[in-house]
């Protein structure tokens, strides 16, 4: 192999004698200087693509990490809110109902109330019953069924008819009290009956 000009150069510069200044524009030496940055540039492009995977690979297990622990907050904010709602609507459901409950409690009151005062004057049209005794059962005529007081009506009704007689032609009834429509078990009528020996005595 023969000697390459760049060989006789390198052994030149070995022996150079101090103080004799080498070309700066010597192309075996910018040739060489050339080369050793593109090294240098290569190596260090490769360490920085390197570095780079790395630390993109950090940034990402990082970033998700972080986006994992910002998603759990978010769901158990949620989660408690999602709880806090559904409580206050289960209260709001009690308030709702009881207030329906209250509200139909007192249409009921209010509708015997007045099917009361009406059906005390249906009785008293027939027969003249004392306060006493009107206070006592008009809670009960208002809770019987219309039929039951309307058949009620007609036994006081054949009672007083029958008194209304002269006592000497007073006809035999039926009117015992017992009738099942009649209420309270006969105590009504026990009422009637006070009522129309009241009539007789008055009538004798």
């Amino acid at each position: 192999m023969g000697v390459t000009g760049r060989t006789l150069h390198d052994a030149l510069l070995e022996i150079i004698p101090e103080g004799v200044v080498h070309d700066e524009f010597c192309p075996f030496c910018t040739e060489a200087a050339s080369e050793q940055e593109e090294e240098d540039v290569t190596d260090q492009a490769i360490f920085n693509e390197e570095q780079h995977e790395q630390l993109l690979a950090s940034a990402v297990e990082k970033a998700l990490a972080e986006a994992s622990a910002l998603t759990d907050k978010e769901i158990l904010r949620l989660n408690e809110q999602l709880e806090e709602a559904e409580k206050a609507l289960a209260e709001k459901d009690i308030e709702v109902a009881n207030l329906q409950s209250t509200i139909t409690d007192r249409e009921e009151s209010d509708r015997l109330e007045a099917l009361a005062s009406e059906r005390v004057e249906l009785v008293q049209a027939v027969a003249n019953f004392s306060d006493e005794q009107i206070d006592a059962r008009k809670a009960s005529w208002a809770k019987m069924e219309t039929e039951d007081f309307t058949a009620y009506l007609d036994d006081i009704k054949v009672a007083v008819a029958a008194v209304a007689k002269p006592l000497s032609v007073v006809p035999e009834t039926e009117f015992d009290g017992t009738r099942v429509t009649a209420g309270e078990e006969g105590t009504d009528i026990g009422a009637v009956k006070s009522f129309l020996t009241g009539l007789s005595a008055t009538q004798s």
